[in-house]
């Protein structure tokens, strides 16, 4: 069995394109700047691993090296994670960087993950390649831009919802991730060739993080709609607590809205089937 964190690794973040005003602009290059330095230097896999889907979340094509390099990283996770934010990039510089690795890449999880991002790039984009349906898919699930109550500036939390969502719908029986940015009109088509198939829409939202008591807090509200009609059918959150945090303990409420993602997908499961 795969290693969880694993798992997680192998969705990519998905962002929304911002209008920024200058001083926005060189905010976002300090954090792209310091997503490279944590990338490269930090001793923790799971910092690396979230600066690589950050990275890719970014947009910037300066991230494209830095992501080519982590290929390379010991940590089978950083890797992955790595040549899933290049398939969100979507940039032609790193194709060259993907391939090269494809080639003595010794982990099967890696070599697919490597695969899919050179299928994103080669089609123009990470949602361009076409979903695939298996025989025993049952649901078809599209998953929303995250409603973020954490006071973060940017699409950080929207990014690690969407890819634990999409990595634990991946790992999961019957189950099938749409891609992101799908047009209704290609759903529809998709759709339409797997009649028997019932397709959600979920719609996350995160709450401000509680570290009442010592304790830290996250939850994450899912409001489940028909696809692509979406209209509303339900609605159910997810609570998870971590001991002995300190407030503003970023990495922690990462790791704990990610849990909750997971866990969101998990209780969806349960639940589907009844709609």
């Amino acid at each position: 069995m795969l290693p969880s964190r694993l798992l997680r690794a192998l969705s990519v973040f998905a962002l929304f394109g911002t209008l920024l005003t200058s001083s926005g602009a060189v905010a976002q290059t300090s954090d792209v700047e310091r997503l490279i330095y944590n990338l490269a230097n930090s001793d923790d896999f799971r910092v690396r691993t979230q600066a690589a889907l950050a990275l890719g979340a970014s947009k910037n094509e300066r991230a494209v090296p830095p992501l080519c390099s982590a290929l390379g990283d010991s940590n089978t996770t950083v890797r992955a994670a790595s040549a899933a934010a290049l398939g969100r990039l979507a940039q032609r510089a790193g194709q060259a960087c993907l391939e090269n690795r494809f080639a003595t890449e010794s982990s099967d999880v890696v070599r697919a993950t490597i695969k899919k991002a050179l299928d994103a790039i080669k089609s123009g984009g990470a949602g361009g390649a076409e979903p695939a349906f298996a025989t025993d898919t049952k649901y078809y699930v599209a998953i929303g831009k995250t409603t973020d109550k954490t006071g973060r500036s940017g699409d950080q939390v929207d990014g690690i919802v969407r890819a634990a969502m999409s990595a634990k719908l991946g790992q999961t029986s019957g189950f099938l991730a749409a891609p992101s940015g799908e047009s209704l009109v290609d759903a529809k088509r998709r759709l339409g060739k797997h009649p028997g198939v019932k397709a959600f829409f979920l719609s996350p939202g995160v709450s401000a993080p509680d570290y009442a008591n010592g304790n830290l807090k996250v939850k994450i509200e899912i409001a489940m709609l028909s696809y692509p009609e979406k209209n509303l059918i339900g609605s159910f959150s997810v609570n998870l607590t971590e001991p002995g945090v300190s407030p503003g303990s970023t990495e922690n409420e990462n790791e704990l809205i990610r849990m909750a993602a997971e866990r969101a997908v998990d209780k969806f499961s349960g639940i589907a089937p009844n709609q």
